[in-house]
């Protein structure tokens, strides 16, 4: 009874370990590399997310509820989505790090809309990388990819709020 509930519980987990197996029954050399990257991230995550949930907490002690509204609830409008898009920005690490401040902003009362556009622009529109960008590809290629960027992250932000709700959203 036991053993079926862990495996229910771990479906995925047991998944990963069964094509890990077959990868390393067909392909030994591939799997070690696999389970070395694999272990490479998880490392990485290990030492990123007490950091992240540190200052996640922080953040929800020291910034009131009704700023989050303010900044960026359903009410603040372009405003609100400019703040979100220079929020996720200026970010630094990893977008996984960026899911506990997510769920902290909709906590607090930020919008869907608005949090898909913090993730988003986590995920592809950070300052530092922009100057990356401009030099491996050019100033050109840059401001135009960031410009469709930013207008696809903002109709999704506002698809986000059209057609889902935050109750949507898994609590604890």
């Amino acid at each position: 009874m036991k053993i079926n509930k862990f495996m229910r519980k771990n479906k995925t987990l047991i998944f990963v370990a069964f094509v890990y197996m077959v990868l390393f029954i067909l392909n030994p050399d591939k799997a070690t590399k696999a389970i070395s990257n694999s272990t490479y991230y998880l490392v990485e995550m290990i030492m990123i997310m007490p950091v992240v949930y540190l200052l996640t907490v922080v953040l929800d002690a020291l910034i009131p509820k009704e700023a989050i509204i303010k900044g960026f609830g359903f009410d603040s409008g372009l405003k609100g989505n400019i703040l979100a898009l220079f929020l996720g920005s200026i970010s630094a690490g990893p977008i996984y790090a960026a899911f506990p401040i997510s769920k902290m902003l909709l906590d607090k009362g930020a919008s869907l809309g608005n949090v898909v556009i913090v993730l988003s622009s986590w995920a592809v529109v950070k300052l530092p990388m922009l100057a990356n960008e401009a030099i491996f590809l050019g100033v050109k290629f840059m401001a135009i990819r960031w410009i469709f960027t930013v207008i696809a992250i903002f109709i999704m932000g506002y698809v986000f709020n059209r057609y889902l709700r935050t109750e949507d959203i898994p609590s604890e």
